[in-house]
């Protein structure tokens, strides 16, 4: 397990302003979220050789000699959301007996398995469409169908930021997450190299 100091940053600042309310149960449903992706990984044949904690999510890369084909590599991007929706449920059934904390959690894992299942390449949604598309025999478009639907995606994501702006509810978490799914995305021209000999 690789821990980036962007993650600990990201981590004190977020207790910091949260007071630890939210914190908690968030990583508690992003850990549930992968070891879903973890098990469907081991489950498939694949073997997780790194897990990197950064400020922008968890990343995990497989042993190159233990790779999953496309269909398995779906039902693993598919496992992560999966498990967060069991999470959701679990959670509402107990929490007419725990209390406000039950809903708290199952609207937090809910959350989390929505967000990623938006078809962004960052994302497990874009891995499930790209996936897809390749099953279907649209390989050759798969990777550019979702960058552009992660632009459009980003561009709501500002259109609602600047809405929200003008009712006088600033919001810079959407605006930080529409350039996290555009700026990746966008096409770039191919630099000419140039040599200083």
């Amino acid at each position: 397990m690789e821990i980036s100091g962007s993650f600990l940053v990201l981590m004190a600042l977020l207790y910091y302003l949260d007071g630890g309310a939210l914190l908690f149960p968030a990583l508690l449903a992003c850990a549930f979220h992968e070891l879903g992706h973890f098990l469907a990984i081991a489950l498939l044949g694949g073997r997780v050789v790194l897990l990197r904690l950064s400020c922008i999510g968890a990343e995990m890369r497989l042993s190159t000699r233990r790779q999953l084909n496309c269909p398995r590599e779906l039902i693993a991007a598919l496992a992560g959301p999966a498990a967060n929706l069991f999470l959701t449920f679990a959670a509402a059934k107990l929490a007419p007996a725990i209390g406000e904390p039950g809903y708290v959690f199952a609207g937090l894992s809910l959350t989390l398995a929505l967000f990623n299942l938006l078809p962004v390449p960052q994302l497990d949604g874009g891995r499930i469409l790209k996936n897809a598309l390749t099953l279907f025999g649209l390989e050759r478009w798969a990777e550019g169908a979702v960058k552009l639907l992660a632009v459009w995606i980003g561009m709501i994501f500002i259109i609602s930021s600047w809405v929200l702006t003008r009712r006088g509810q600033l919001n810079l978490t959407l605006m930080i997450t529409a350039a996290w799914m555009i700026f990746p995305n966008l096409p770039v021209k191919e630099r000419e190299k140039r040599s200083f000999s």
